[in-house]
């Protein structure tokens, strides 16, 4: 158990990497082996507790805007990745299973009371076929993205660089696009072609409100770029088979380009949804009727 600096000099069969962090409060527990924990320099951790429960897992820590606030608890072979200069309000609950992992990019914002959880965690299976139904899957969250109060971030959403999601939004599974505004549950996209900026307005007068009616800048409109950008999955695929220090060294080196998390989604087609749906409900209903007719007879 790691409490103070000292403590830090006494890892056995895990390992630390970077700069010893400041810690206030706070407490790293290793339960197994060969698992690493990077800190980049400045790293402060404040009212945190950080527990890895198996082996070969990383936490990956970057320069942050103010100290982390984090209470994680990550399982075998999982990365948890934090990028650059992002702020933390309040503590967040970040839970890391089934060998998947959670991924933040740079300059985002947290409000309070953020939850983050890739498994369900318990097994969900159809009644009729009895196959699972609920796998476990990774989170990917781009740059410059603003999360707002008690908003809870399930297993397979990938959010792109510059958007928002709004208070007391669930997002589960969904692909939110760049520079979008998103709010709800289930949660719904309300408006797109928006950016935000990072001023608080709590004190403000009317002075400070008229002097900021307009953001002169494009620093935080993003755009797909086939060049620069990065697929989510990708991610996963190159680092699964590594060890803890390999997937150090992956997000060590890993492409810094602004438009790197801006993908291009193909639209649903409506009606092919529809009749997909219908397909599945017709399926249904006439292994209904099948399963009474074998009764029957």
């Amino acid at each position: 158990m790691i409490k103070t600096k000292n403590d830090f000099k006494k890892i056995k069969d895990n390992k630390f990497i970077g700069t010893i962090p400041e810690l206030i409060d706070s407490t790293i527990i290793f339960n197994g082996k060969n698992n690493v924990l990077y800190c980049d320099e400045g790293v402060t951790l404040e009212n945190s507790k950080i527990v890895f429960n198996g082996d070969n897992a990383l936490v990956y820590l970057s320069t942050n805007h103010n100290n982390y606030k984090l209470g994680v608890s990550i399982n075998n072979n999982c990365f948890l990745y934090f990028g650059k200069n992002n702020y933390i309000n309040d503590k967040m609950v970040m839970v890391l299973s089934e060998e998947k992992n959670i991924f933040i990019g740079d300059e985002c914002l947290f409000s309070t009371g953020i939850v983050f959880r890739n498994a369900d965690p318990h097994l969900v299976f159809d009644s009729l076929t009895h196959n699972r139904l609920n796998f476990s899957k990774s989170i990917y969250l781009g740059d410059h993205i603003w999360l707002g109060q008690d908003s809870i971030i399930l297993k397979g959403t990938m959010i792109d660089s510059g958007s928002i999601i709004g208070a007391g939004t669930v997002v589960s599974g969904k692909k939110i696009k760049h520079n979008t505004s998103n709010v709800g549950n289930p949660i719904k996209q309300i408006r797109k072609n928006v950016f935000w900026s990072g001023e608080c307005v709590h004190t403000w007068t009317k002075k400070d409100t008229n002097e900021h009616m307009i953001k002169g800048s494009n620093k935080w409109n993003y755009k797909y770029n086939k060049k620069e950008v990065i697929d989510f999955l990708s991610i996963d695929k190159e680092t699964y088979s590594l060890s803890a220090e390999n997937k150090y060294n992956y997000f060590k080196n890993l492409d810094t380009s602004k438009n790197r998390f801006v993908h291009k989604y193909k639209r649903k087609n409506k009606l092919i949804n529809k009749v997909k749906t219908r397909v599945v409900a017709f399926k249904y209903i006439a292994k209904k009727v099948i399963k009474k007719l074998k009764k029957n007879t």
